[in-house]
């Protein structure tokens, strides 16, 4: 048997522009995707922890043939996740028993959190199977398939560095054409993670961005507020590696700023009436807000270069009933294959 774990992640910055080909920085948190795979006899079977389980068996393609298909999408992950494998020469054989387990990304009244557990299921998988076959894979090859396979669930949306955060671990940045870096915690910034109270949908705000930046791509205006991002992205990025924290949460407050203004400008939903008013609220109380990730819900990010503003704001969004992910310094490990 063969089981392995992977985190999900907060976006810190870069959401978006990345996808213009600028830098993103993502950091790791404590909720782990988990992947269970176990040889056997007979037909296979895929169990989702909490929904149910379906049997199958793999066809000629190396792809599962589903005796009844899964309901609400439940089975698009192992279809995604094989044909990856299967086009890279690694098709699976029958007699499989594989158990997904994403519950901890889920709040307790129901609905996701938004912290990438497709991501790191998708990343746990492609460890489990390839370690259940035999064949382990190294970080690198590990990271290369969960992407693709990643992209082929999201339709090929999406940039990547939450499936690199699930491999790596810690903090993360992402930088297209150059690949993927390990980062370091600032010393000096301080932060916690808050909850929208809701999860949100990823790929429509990306069809809305990418309507967006189409109908740019089409018009003789250019895509300014774009740009505008993407420049602070890379301000950010710069500001990240120099371990300057008083820059850091300047730039993302201006990141923040820019995130508002393309939001306004392609009506991509990202800044909801949730975020406005935690936004609101950290501000009052002295730190710096921005949402995280492709938004529309989901969590949001609460920061300052004050250890005892942070702690005081923190307790104040609690008290105020909102779910707070405590921040830490990027300790949180990758991939594990147990």
């Amino acid at each position: 048997m063969a089981e392995a774990q992977a985190p999900g992640k907060l976006v810190i910055c870069g959401e978006y522009a990345v996808l213009a080909d600028a830098p993103a920085i993502a950091v790791a948190v404590d909720v782990r995707a988990r992947a269970c795979v176990e040889a056997g006899k007979g037909a296979s079977r895929l169990e989702v922890a909490g929904e149910g389980s379906w049997p199958f068996r793999w066809d000629a393609r190396g792809l599962p043939d589903w005796e009844a298909q899964p309901g609400q999408g439940r089975g698009l992950v192992l279809n995604a996740v094989a044909a990856t494998l299967a086009d890279a020469g690694l098709a699976m054989q029958d007699g499989l028993s594989i158990t997904l387990d994403t519950l901890a990304f889920h709040a307790p009244e129901g609905g996701k959190l938004g912290l990438g557990s497709s991501a790191a299921i998708i990343v746990a998988l492609v460890a489990a199977l390839c370690a259940e076959a035999g064949r382990p894979l190294s970080q690198d090859t590990t990271l290369e398939l969960a992407q693709v396979a990643h992209r082929r669930l999201q339709a090929g949306g999406g940039s990547g560095i939450d499936i690199a955060a699930a491999v790596h671990g810690g903090v993360v940045g992402l930088v297209p054409g150059e690949g993927v870096a390990s980062l370091r915690w600032p010393e000096g910034l301080h932060w916690f993670a808050a909850w929208s109270g809701y999860g949100a949908a990823t790929m429509p705000l990306l069809r809305r961005f990418n309507a967006y930046r189409r109908r740019q791509a089409r018009s003789a205006a250019g895509s300014g507020p774009l740009d505008q991002l993407c420049e602070v992205a890379r301000a950010a990025y710069a500001a990240w590696q120099q371990a300057d924290a008083a820059t850091i949460l300047r730039t993302l407050e201006i990141y923040g700023e820019a995130l508002n203004i393309l939001d306004t400008t392609a009506r991509i939903g990202i800044a909801t009436r949730a975020h406005r008013r935690m936004a609101a609220m950290a501000s009052g109380l002295g730190c710096v807000y921005k949402t995280s990730g492709a938004g529309g819900g989901d969590f949001g990010l609460v920061l300052s270069t004050d250890a005892a503003t942070i702690t005081h704001a923190a307790r104040e969004f609690a008290a105020a009933g909102i779910r707070v992910l405590e921040g830490g310094t990027g300790g949180v490990a990758g991939l594990r294959l147990l």
